[in-house]
């Protein structure tokens, strides 16, 4: 494995892992961008089926965290830890041990929760470190600017001031969808969900009113706004042509399973939303308190995303490219890159 040629082909600025016998932890924290002296981003849980796999997605990841930070121009740079989850890994231990890591990055990498992580486990990484958001409202805050992206999207795209009435296809309901599922139901949308727990569709059609589909089927259903909240790589150039939807706009990382995909969904009318701009709420939330303390971190921050949004969409239309190229074009500019 050449692990100076990964870093080279994700511009990425370090590669840093982390081993601990006692608890069997193997992890990785990927630096993509430094800026004012740190880095931002998750920590993602996963049984990966390689530790090549393992360190290509932490350098994705990271790498988007870098497009999220500087799309948003936020006083930071991007990164992730991954943690390759296995059987023997004992768990809190493996967390304290992670945290211990953080803490001789010395503010380098300030983590948070991800993908697999629980707020459990970030209690326990801040039993070692300073550096860990570990009292944040992450599913709240992310879904508060997914919102927004969503609200922006059908302004531009169906030319309506609100979400009311507006039929949205939620695909997961962790922390993030389900939130997201209250704030539309209040704005007033109408919501079909999917879930591979039966549980959380249930409360989300008695709570919110939802129709439930099968997760097979929630891609395909006729809606205004398809908002992915699960996993990525979901979107090929296959999926694209069975989407029945106007907007695509959702919290899930990745999305895209290549960029060139971004062409397609433009070329069948498709107004999508970057994963890296819709889903930055949290982010902008936990950089504000980072740099500036917890009195300036105000929910309605996460707001930002609807002129975030708007300037991406706008900005796609205008220069005849792909929103995806329009959202790196500005993230790019902001890290010199």
């Amino acid at each position: 494995m050449e692990v100076f040629k990964i870093l080279n082909g994700y511009d990425a600025h370090a590669l840093h892992f982390v081993y601990h016998r006692p608890s069997h932890l193997r992890a990785i924290i990927a630096i993509d961008s430094v800026v004012d002296g740190r880095a931002i981003g998750g920590i993602r849980c996963k049984d990966y089926d390689s530790e090549a796999d393992a360190i290509d997605d932490a350098c994705e990841l990271a790498r988007a965290m870098s497009f999220k930070a500087a799309v948003n121009r936020l006083p930071c740079g991007g990164a992730k830890a991954v943690i390759y989850k296995h059987p023997n890994m004992k768990r809190a231990p493996a967390f304290q041990a992670l945290g211990r890591a953080i803490e001789r990055l010395d503010g380098l990498y300030h983590s948070g929760l991800d993908v697999g992580t629980t707020m459990a486990d970030l209690a326990n990484v801040a039993k070692e470190t300073r550096h860990v958001s570990h009292a944040l409202d992450f599913g709240k805050h992310t879904a508060r600017g997914v919102l927004g992206a969503i609200k922006a999207a059908v302004k531009f795209r169906l030319g309506l001031n609100n979400v009311r009435e507006v039929r949205v296809a939620i695909q997961g309901l962790g922390s993030v969808g389900m939130e997201l599922a209250s704030q539309l139901h209040r704005a007033g949308a109408r919501l079909v969900v999917a879930d591979t727990q039966r549980k959380l569709t249930q409360f989300a059609r008695k709570r919110f009113e939802a129709d439930v589909v099968s997760p097979e089927r929630i891609m395909q259903e006729p809606c205004d706004v398809f908002a992915p909240c699960a996993l990525g790589d979901i979107l090929s150039p296959a999926t694209v042509k069975k989407l029945s939807c106007e907007i695509i706009a959702g919290s899930a990382n990745n999305v895209l399973t290549d960029s060139a995909v971004a062409q397609d969904l433009a070329e069948e009318g498709i107004a999508y939303v970057p994963d890296f701009v819709a889903s930055a709420g949290a982010l902008i939330i936990g950089a504000t308190e980072i740099a500036h303390g917890k009195a300036r971190a105000r929910a309605e921050l996460a707001d930002s995303v609807y002129d975030t949004t708007l300037d991406v969409l706008r900005t796609a239309k205008k220069r005849g490219i792909s929103t995806l190229q329009a959202a790196e074009t500005i993230a790019a500019k902001a890290l010199n890159r």
